[in-house]
């Protein structure tokens, strides 16, 4: 068992409507609220409100048909289903239908073949946001610690290969560190392309099977990590569902300190120009500080740039070179519609979240 979801989420244990087979009535109106379509798969918890159990369903309590035997915190997976009567919600055979209805996207996650694949899963899909220990982990100094602890030198020179330099960026360099992060592991292995590559949740397991202690407080600490690289292919796979495109990883460098870096465009309306695609960027620094950087990129080639900085020296000179920045830009074919610079943290409040009891579509 991994540690951490498991203390941030329900168990996602299966409820006896797997067994039972009782579809649940939605009225037509409700079903339109909540934007349903015929053959969507979706995920309700079980609710407890007053002396009552309730379906919670992206954020609407629905009434319980009686006789069911259900406890608070149980995970549903159900199917929505449109008759002449008005819609069902039908529960969904995990074994089958849920690995069918995953298998062609290129997000990997965990198989529901068994009850503990589905417990996996449903923790990770509930995992609130949360500091990322591969931000700590990847410390310089808390890498040579641990890897002195591992006493493997194949890891050793495996994880250097992993590492960035900051002074010797690139393009191609940033590319590899991506496709390397652990967030694509499943996708390439499944299209036969992982022989070869270096790969951060594969390191991160062979490090936890060359410790002698797989109890130790380090071992704790490696598990949490591989929790924060799943739960974030599980959110891409949710976003995908919502038609967004959202994958987040965090990049190690060989002379600064590790980078959190996040992809994210919300879902084009009908009728509508796409949307801002947009790039967040995380790290705390010796010198400059704890920085945060939100670019937005529209039109192809228009860029707004949001900065927040805790040090006012960092604060006051970036104010200072933004006309440089904006000419650094151009010079590049892009245009900076607007430079804001925050003297503060970042607000803490996540892009795209779904809490639990939240509508995660698996169907497409």
């Amino acid at each position: 068992m991994f540690y951490g979801p498991e203390q941030t989420a329900p168990t996602g244990r299966l409820s006896p409507i797997y067994l039972e087979g009782r579809p649940l009535p939605l009225a037509t109106p409700i079903a339109q609220q909540l934007g349903l379509r015929e053959g969507q798969i979706i995920q309700a918890t079980i609710e407890l409100r007053g002396d009552s159990l309730k379906l919670l369903l992206n954020g609407k309590l629905l009434d319980l048909p009686p006789g069911l035997r259900f406890s608070p915190g149980d995970a549903l997976w159900l199917r929505a289903n449109r008759g002449a009567n008005g819609w069902q919600l039908k529960p969904v055979d995990q074994g089958a239908e849920h690995a069918t209805a995953l298998e062609p996207l290129p997000i990997p996650v965990m198989p529901a073949t068994e009850p503990a694949g589905i417990s996996r899963l449903l923790a990770l899909s509930l995992r609130p946001p949360m500091p990322s220990t591969l931000l700590e982990l990847f410390q310089p100094a808390q890498v040579t610690s641990l890897l002195q602890t591992a006493a493997n030198p194949e890891l050793t020179a495996l994880f250097q290969r992993l590492q960035l330099s900051m002074r010797g960026l690139s393009s191609n360099s940033l590319q590899n560190a991506v496709m390397s992060s652990g967030f694509w592991f499943e996708a390439l292995l499944g299209s036969g392309q992982s022989a070869g590559r270096a790969d951060m949740k594969s390191m991160l397991r062979r490090l936890i099977r060359s410790l002698d202690d797989k109890e130790s407080p380090v071992a704790g600490k490696l598990h949490k990590a591989i929790d924060d690289i799943e739960s974030s292919q599980v959110e891409s796979l949710a976003a995908q569902a919502r038609g967004e495109i959202s994958f987040a990883m965090v990049l190690p460098f060989v002379d600064a300190n590790p980078v959190e870096i996040r992809f994210f465009r919300p879902a084009r309306r009908p009728g509508q120009e796409a949307p801002p695609f947009s790039v967040d960027i995380h790290t705390e620094n010796e010198t400059l500080g704890e920085i945060w950087l939100k670019t937005s990129i529209t039109r192809a080639s228009h860029v707004d740039l949001m900065m927040w900085a805790m040090k006012d020296s960092v604060y006051r000179l970036a104010r200072l070179h933004s006309e440089k920045l904006g000419s650094r830009l151009t010079q590049a074919g892009l245009t900076m519609d607007s430079f804001r610079v925050f003297h503060s943290a970042r607000p803490s409040l996540p892009e795209s979240w779904n809490p639990p009891g939240a509508m995660l579509d698996v169907s497409a």
